[in-house]
């Protein structure tokens, strides 16, 4: 397993200036542009358009800040923070308007061709099974331990992704555990998994 914070990622300014983009995760990591999965957390500082990303699917989430409104061709809504991580075809690019300030958001991009992505919220209450997944992953939006990566807990640090790739132990689900008591109602953060496409 790998542990890749947020704070340790270099900041990449847009090229419209509107916000920067932290690169936690690129699979393959010698791939270049031509990567498979992609991680990142953006801090979206000015409204603008997403850049487009045709051939992949893309997943948002908003870890702080109240949140965006998304325009897209067909639909307009409001990614709220908290709210299940949003999926959408990476084409379309929509109009983001930030609702009450900056935001930090996080990005998974997987180019559909090769492979899925499914990111769901997690809670201090579930488990989550690795299954036969060529990679899988926990993003962290507060300090916890991740248990079932290891022989033993490991502390991730807010704002940081946990990783794996296969071969799993598939034996040992995995699961997060708060740090301190206040912490059992809040959001602990997002699985991410790696899916092969079904044959």
């Amino acid at each position: 397993m790998i542990l890749l914070p947020a704070s340790s990622a270099v900041p990449v300014p847009w090229n419209n200036g509107g916000g920067v983009t932290r690169e936690l995760l690129r699979l393959p990591a010698d791939g270049g542009d031509d990567w498979t999965l992609r991680i990142s957390v953006a801090d979206i500082a000015a409204d603008g358009p997403f850049s487009p990303f045709p051939g992949v699917t893309r997943w948002f989430a908003v870890l702080e800040g109240e949140g965006v409104r998304l325009a897209f061709p067909e639909r307009t809504l409001n990614v709220l923070h908290g709210e299940a991580p949003l999926r959408f075809d990476g084409a379309d690019a929509p109009d983001c308007t930030l609702l009450g300030g900056p935001t930090r958001d996080l990005n998974v991009m997987v180019r559909h061709a090769r492979a899925e992505s499914l990111v769901t919220t997690a809670s201090f209450l579930d488990e989550a099974e690795p299954g036969t997944s060529p990679g899988f992953g926990f993003f962290a939006l507060q300090p916890l331990a991740l248990h079932g990566a290891g022989a033993l807990p490991v502390q991730v640090p807010a704002l940081s992704l946990a990783w794996c790739e296969s071969p799993f132990d598939a034996a040992h689900a995995w699961s997060v555990e708060p740090l301190h008591a206040a912490q059992e109602h809040t959001l602990p953060g997002y699985w991410i998994r790696l899916l092969p496409h079904a044959r």
